[in-house]
């Protein structure tokens, strides 16, 4: 049997980080793991971490890609490699991301957003139709900035069929002027409720994820939250590790029958949003949910 292709971005640190590693360890010569990293030298970094850290394995199966998913040009470019050097993808981990504290609100859109859809355009004829599997890292905090808009602006988000990458850019550019104190169509939450540019950017991934899922119904989508993982992003001080965080990325591999079509799941006492189907916040299972999948 030939190796599956696991190609994860954001993957020289964190959750991408202890993902690929995951990958790398358990499935051995039946995967292989393309670290995406925006940085060459911080992704060989990583690979040298991972064998100082478990020097019998040595990582053969792990492979760098540079991709810098701000970069529409880069993330096509990253494409172009895979697919000139492995031919297609069978798993594909949209994972990189970050605050925007720092970058600023229209960097973290663009990540965040705008990123994660360029991302599956480039990559998607790489995907392995009725075999490919689309992971999608999310936030509880996309559902709760959902329950935060005014019910005009809800009724908007939550009719996925109808958001186009158009519409949405255009709702995300009136949303940048309303945070900006300049006029806007819609009226919305303060900084405050929505964490910033970072709940508003997961929330629109939210819509994002569902309508790629309507798009392109040959490939599993599946969007998961891995819950507050003590990473860069949240100045470490979530309450599960990364590699617990790692793991639960990838729960709709290692647990595949978690995603059969029109199954929202995870482990024991959930608690619904409009958007997101998720357990307790202390059970530390992977908080996931399943987006129109084909097998």
């Amino acid at each position: 049997m030939s190796p599956q292709v696991y190609f994860i971005t954001g993957a020289n640190k964190g959750l991408g980080y202890e993902a690929a590693r995951i990958v790398a360890e358990k499935f051995r010569d039946q995967a292989v793991v393309l670290l995406g990293t925006r940085s060459l030298k911080n992704g060989e970094a990583a690979i040298a971490k991972l064998k100082d850290a478990n020097p019998s394995f040595g990582y053969a199966n792990v492979h760098l890609v540079e991709i810098d998913v701000s970069n529409k040009q880069s993330i096509q470019a990253a494409a172009d490699f895979v697919k000139a050097k492995y031919g297609h993808v069978h798993v594909l981990i949209n994972n990189a991301g970050m605050l925007g504290q720092l970058e600023g609100s229209e960097m973290c859109l663009q990540v965040n957003v705008y990123g994660v859809y360029e991302t599956l355009l480039a990559f998607h004829p790489l995907l392995v139709p009725h075999q490919s599997t689309h992971i999608v890292v999310a936030s509880t905090l996309g559902a709760w900035t959902l329950d935060a808009l005014s019910p005009e602006l809800q009724a908007i988000f939550e009719d996925f069929n109808a958001l186009d990458i158009d519409s949405l850019r255009a709702l995300l550019d009136d949303w940048l002027a309303s945070s900006q104190g300049k006029t806007s169509k819609y009226i919305w939450p303060t900084l405050e409720e929505t964490s910033g540019a970072y709940g508003i950017s997961k929330m629109a991934v939210l819509a994002l994820t569902r309508k790629s899922a309507i798009d392109y119904p040959e490939v599993k989508t599946v969007m998961v939250c891995p819950g507050y993982c003590a990473t860069d992003i949240s100045g470490h001080t979530g309450y599960l590790t990364a590699a617990q965080g790692g793991e639960h990325i990838l729960y709709p591999i290692l647990h595949p029958e978690s995603t059969e079509r029109g199954d929202s799941t995870a482990r024991a006492n959930f608690s619904r949003s409009k958007t997101l189907v998720l357990p307790n916040l202390l059970e530390s299972k992977a908080r996931i949910v399943s987006l129109g999948m084909h097998n």
